[in-house]
This record gives C-alpha cells, structure tokens and sequence, in this order.
C-alpha cells in the first residue's frame, strides 16, 4: 500500500525494519495504554489516531518482512504489545491513574486488540497492494 519503492527498501534492510517495528510496537503500545482505551479515564481521540497511524506502518513494514505469514504477525504483534504494556505497568506501579486500567478484562484484551489491528491493516494492505 505505501508503494514498491518501500518494500525494496524493506527487503534491502531487513534487520533495520524488524528493529524499528518491535521498537514501535512496544513504545507505542505502552505509551498508549491509558490513552486509546474508549470509556476509560484519560482516553483521547488524538493518542487513538497517532497509534493507528504507527500501527499502520508498521503492519506495511510487515508485509516486506514477512508476505504470506499472518499467523507469525499476530503473535508477534501480540507479544510485543503484551511486552509495552506489561512495561508501563511495571514503571507505574501503584499509580492511582492506573487503577481502572488493571481490570482483568482490559489487561488480557489491550494486546489482543492490538494484534487484531495489526493483523486487519496488514490483510488490507496487503489485499490492496497492486505493485507486488
């Protein structure tokens, strides 16, 4: 979707890609947590536009990486976002801010959504690129 010019360049820097995509995947994930979840205390539409953005090139970055493979991506996706978010809960540990983002509910389904993100703007991207 971003064009063929990127994806050889993808392709060229393999490892370069790969890093910036888990580096983008977890600070965005942790970054996020407390900003993007709908209904809950500090949620903003902005900090939800800015994720999906980051989300958005990093699912093209995948599909340079690794065209044809959505259940690797999901697992990494998931993976890395438990990771940013199982950060930023550690760093802020007993934050009051914090209390009603420690829900069950919220903890094991945040990565979830996320993966699920990645996954569908990774299949529609992939789905709609006419240069490969």
């Amino acid at each position: 979707m971003l064009g063929d010019n990127f994806y050889r360049q993808v392709q060229e820097k393999r490892l370069s890609f790969l890093v910036m995509s888990i580096i983008a995947i977890v600070f965005t994930a942790s970054i996020t947590f407390t900003f993007v979840i709908p209904g809950l205390k500090g949620f903003e539409w902005s900090f939800l536009f800015i994720a999906l953005l980051f989300y958005f090139v990093v699912a093209n970055i995948f599909i340079g990486l690794f065209k044809g493979r959505p259940l690797l991506i999901f697992i990494v996706s998931l993976l890395l976002s438990a990771l940013g978010m199982g950060w930023r809960l550690w760093l802020e540990w007993g934050e009051f801010s914090l209390v009603e983002h420690t829900n069950p509910i919220v903890l094991i389904s945040y990565p979830f959504i996320i993966a699920i993100i990645i996954l569908l703007i990774y299949y529609l991207s992939s789905k709609f690129n006419l240069t490969r």
